[in-house]
């Protein structure tokens, strides 16, 4: 299998953004130094500053399925659960 994309839309809570700045710094962070990590980066919507757009590419779903066991990704994924008013995840394949 080729390789994967991620594309993750988050719309956090707005009482949140000092939390949230500390807990994706962390995931981002270690999620780069992951065996099967090709990119990983946050980015922050010019229109909302609530929404955060985390694009991430890996070697295999075995790779993304190794990330979702860290505990980085764990403690990210436990805090977003009830600080975000909306979360959308696409995992995706290039085409072309």
């Amino acid at each position: 299998m080729s390789q994967l994309n991620i594309v993750a839309t988050l719309k956090i809570k707005p009482e949140f953004r000092g939390a949230f700045q500390t807990i994706f710094k962390k995931l981002v962070e270690e999620s780069q130094k992951e065996i099967g990590c090709i990119r990983y980066e946050l980015n922050q919507s010019i229109d909302d500053p609530d929404v955060y757009i985390v694009i991430e590419t890996w070697v295999s779903k075995q790779a993304i399925n190794n990330h979702n066991l860290t505990p980085h990704f764990k403690a990210f994924a436990s805090f977003a659960k009830d600080h975000t008013e909306k979360l959308d995840i696409c995992i995706a394949k290039q085409v072309l």
